[in-house]
């Protein structure tokens, strides 16, 4: 445990009485292992539990004070080491009873704390005939979705999630806490909306809510039907240039393809391109605690594209046994949610005005003899498929911050001139450069 650390820890304790959970309590070997990912079980000098947005300030003074190292969790779905997780060299600021819930139903904009797991909010809304853009599953948590910009089922008819953002609470590294929107530190809520945590901690989100009118289908299709699968998936994807109420996901895991169709109304039909799907096999299972790690590339359409990328995929299963559970998902993102992005006040992740996916590579595996392996077998299948891409003139720039890994350079894939934007408003609201100089690991403007 470093010096830092230690201090850290016994200032946390004393100006935060039965916040902290240190090495010697009951609780501390549960809070090691929260996380959703095993890779990111590591323990931490301490866990301190702020109640409020105050007890978050006083928990940066700190931090501060102490110079130690810190990482900053809400649902602790990120599996990425060192981004909501830290070792004996720091302290974690867990988030979770930030859970505040409430409704101001004259303009539908729900108050949500930054603790709070999608689940909860989904269920509260729920109550109010309500639902909000939010993450596709719910033990994700609030805070680390908006601030990756956030994918949900229907994006492409209601933008990113962190386009339906209306105010960020924020702390500063200064520990006053400000709002951030149109007319208040708008340079603040601009970043704010895929910049990652390198401004302040967000402690609660202000979101726009909308109705709930939807139908779904979730199946799962046999795997050697991949041409068809694939053929159908870019037709779906046509399909939402000109009724972006479809939404859909398609994820070819090793023993099965898992295809998700979501349409916003009360259709009587699913898309027709699923039609001639005859390779219906069952419905999913939930996975449960294992060690991950995922990467993500961002491509426009095309069926040969999909085709090579695919083969690719299952060369990397062949020559990676040990890699584990090697999968990769296709999330459809249309032109409308460029254009939802812009006309709410835009978002720096610049995204481009075409049809795309914005692709989801992920391993995941029991045992820690096989890190290596699955580590090493993901990343090749990214950078394959970014090269198959490029060959082919299909390649964007743009890194999904919620689906990338840590080694990518998501920040500097959003262009010069956002990236040049966020590097000036962290200077301005964290001066002295806390969140860049003492935040453990995470997607940083130090790393551009």
């Amino acid at each position: 445990m470093s010096d830092s650390a230690v201090v850290a820890s016994n200032i946390l304790a004393s100006r935060l009485k039965g916040r902290v959970v240190t090495p010697d309590d009951n609780l501390y070997q549960s809070e090691k292992n929260f996380p959703w990912s095993q890779t990111c079980w590591l323990p931490a000098a301490c866990y301190v539990q702020p109640h409020t947005s105050d007890e978050v300030a006083i928990a940066l003074k700190c931090i501060k004070e102490a110079e130690s190292q810190f990482a900053i969790r809400c649902g602790g779905h990120n599996c990425n080491v060192n981004v909501s997780s830290v070792d004996s060299s720091g302290v974690v600021i867990d988030l979770r009873n930030l859970n505040s819930l409430s409704l101001d139903r004259t303009s539908g904009i729900a108050r949500v704390g930054a603790g709070c797991k999608w689940e909860q909010v989904y269920a509260f809304l729920e109550e109010h005939g309500l639902t909000a853009i939010g993450g596709r599953q719910k033990d994700v948590g609030v805070g680390g979705f908006f601030l990756g910009g956030g994918m949900s089922a229907f994006s492409n008819l209601h933008g990113l999630g962190a386009d339906n953002i209306v105010n960020f609470e924020v702390v500063l590294a200064s520990s006053i806490i400000v709002n951030a929107n149109k007319d208040e530190n708008s340079d603040l809520c601009h970043a704010l909306k895929g910049g990652g945590s390198n401004f302040g901690v967000v402690t609660r989100f202000d979101i726009q809510t909308c109705e709930i009118k939807a139908q779904y289908t979730l199946n799962m299709y046999d795997l050697a039907d991949y041409s068809n699968i694939l053929r159908a998936t870019i037709e779906v994807q046509e399909a939402m240039e000109t009724d972006p109420k479809y939404g859909m996901f398609v994820t070819f895991y090793p023993t099965m393809c898992f295809v998700g169709l979501f349409y916003a109304d009360w259709a009587e039909e699913t898309p027709k391109a699923f039609k001639s799907m005859k390779s219906l096999v069952d419905s999913l299972r939930p996975a449960t605690h294992l060690r991950r790690q995922v990467y993500t590339a961002s491509t426009k359409l095309s069926y040969d594209m999909y085709l090579n990328i695919h083969k690719h995929w299952l060369g990397m299963l062949e020559k990676n046994p040990g890699a584990g559970n090697m999968f990769y998902a296709i999330p459809p993102v249309s032109t409308n949610v460029s254009q939802l992005a812009e006309a709410r006040g835009g978002n720096p992740m610049g995204i481009e005005r075409v049809p795309q996916t914005w692709w989801a590579f992920a391993s995941e595996w029991e045992d820690e003899v096989n890190d290596a392996a699955g580590y090493q077998g993901v990343s090749e299948l990214c950078s394959g498929a970014q090269k198959i891409a490029q060959e082919k003139g299909q390649l964007l720039n743009l890194i999904f911050m919620n689906d990338a890994s840590t080694s990518q350079n998501v920040l500097a894939s959003y262009g010069a001139d956002n990236a040049r934007m966020l590097q000036e408003t962290a200077a301005k609201y964290d001066p002295q450069g806390v969140f860049q100089k003492l935040q453990y690991d995470g997607f940083l403007i130090r790393k551009m």
